[in-house]
């Protein structure tokens, strides 16, 4: 990886690029999704999403025990994530809006683990304000329209003594010397950071854990949580437990073009409460374009639509892959102007949004029924 790429669970720096995405996957031990398994995909499925066909989701661990325990009857449940450290912005939404598509297509459940614990170990937060992101955070996820009978929020402080009592069993065997190779940890981290990795882990284990009967893990997670699901793969053989199966994504490219999305930076990102006039004067005075200097040159020699934030951000939201794909053609040829795909950008954004905020009424009205309990499994 060059040396300007900077990739762990905490942070992303520098441009990550096709052929580093392929490397980090190689790197960390991914298997690449090819053609072969995405037809697997749509044969267990019964359909293949557009973040598959446009590599969105491009790597995975097992993915094909997953779909064979599924294809076999076999009990298969979704895992993934959100740490609360602020607003959410697109590139936080979309993983959800995957992970959403492949509950309905398993007819799976779901947890989702909100990772408060974390926040305050890592960041400079206080808990209350924690607390303040993880409601809000909850309902934005929660406003994509999950299934409540399917779905379970779990909340780690919420349910620390659950967690913690599973979590133990992980710590055992992952040392303070494993720690640091893996996450890059100090001697003068916290004690906190070298725990959370375990706190992680459980929730792809605990069904199988509680209920005595062997459920299968599959994790959607981004490329820069990797680790922690490297180290529950290696040490939940060791306590009998299934290793979990995931499928991995890049990142959505930050606004400016360079690392990804940040909650820090407002500037960095179109964020799910940002109003239809920031939309788009984000796009118009920010947005990293693929296009040229001036019209002429554009119309002449069209633009580079694979590097353009605005062509991109359209793709993930646009479903129709037609569309999208006489849109990529038209921009490439100089048929559409940079000012135009922005302009069709921020329309599909706005729409996007404006469905997360007509939804979310009947999210706060469901919250409650989405808390985790295990007596909500069967």
């Amino acid at each position: 990886m060059p040396e300007d790429a900077n990739i762990t669970p905490w942070s992303v720096s520098g441009d990550l690029t096709e052929s580093q995405y392929q490397r980090i996957a190689h790197e960390f031990g991914a298997k690449i999704i090819d053609s072969e398994m995405i037809e697997r995909i749509r044969s267990v499925l019964g359909d293949v999403h557009p973040y598959l066909l446009n590599g969105t989701f491009y790597a995975h661990r097992d993915l094909d025990i997953a779909l064979e325990d599924l294809k076999n009857g076999k009990k298969v449940y979704l895992y993934t994530g959100r740490g609360p450290s602020g607003k959410m912005h697109l590139g936080h939404i979309l993983p959800f809006l995957f992970t959403k598509w492949l509950q309905e297509k398993m007819g799976a459940h779901l947890i989702i683990q909100i990772t408060d614990d974390e926040k305050f170990v890592f960041r400079d937060l206080e808990l209350n304000d924690v607390a303040r992101y993880t409601r809000e955070n909850i309902l934005d996820i929660l406003s994509l329209g999950f299934n409540p009978k399917k779905t379970h929020i779990l909340v780690d402080t919420e349910n620390a003594g659950l967690l913690y009592n599973s979590a133990i069993k992980v710590s055992r065997f992952v040392n303070v010397s494993l720690s640091k190779a893996v996450f890059g940890f100090q001697d003068s981290d916290n004690v906190g950071k070298f725990f959370f990795t375990c706190i992680q882990s459980v929730p792809a284990f605990m069904l199988t854990e509680h209920t005595g009967e062997t459920w299968r893990c599959l994790v959607p997670y981004a490329i820069d949580q990797d680790p922690h699901f490297k180290v529950s793969r290696d040490v939940l053989p060791k306590i009998g437990m299934p290793k979990p199966s995931s499928i991995i994504s890049k990142f959505m490219p930050a606004l400016k073009g360079s690392g990804k999305m940040s909650s820090s930076d407002p500037n960095s990102g179109i964020f799910l409460d940002d109003s239809p006039t920031t939309v788009k004067k984000k796009l118009m005075k920010y947005a990293f374009s693929g296009g040229r200097d001036t019209a002429e040159e554009q119309r002449k020699y069209g633009a580079n639509p694979d590097i353009d934030f605005a062509f991109n951000a359209y793709r993930l939201l646009e479903p129709d892959n037609e569309k999208v794909r006489k849109v990529y053609e038209s921009y490439r040829s100089g048929a559409i102007l940079s000012g135009e795909m922005k302009t069709l950008a921020s329309d599909t954004i706005n729409s996007f949004l404006a469905k997360l905020r007509e939804n979310r009424p009947k999210a706060e009205e469901l919250f409650d029924s989405y808390k985790f309990s295990f007596d909500k499994f069967s």
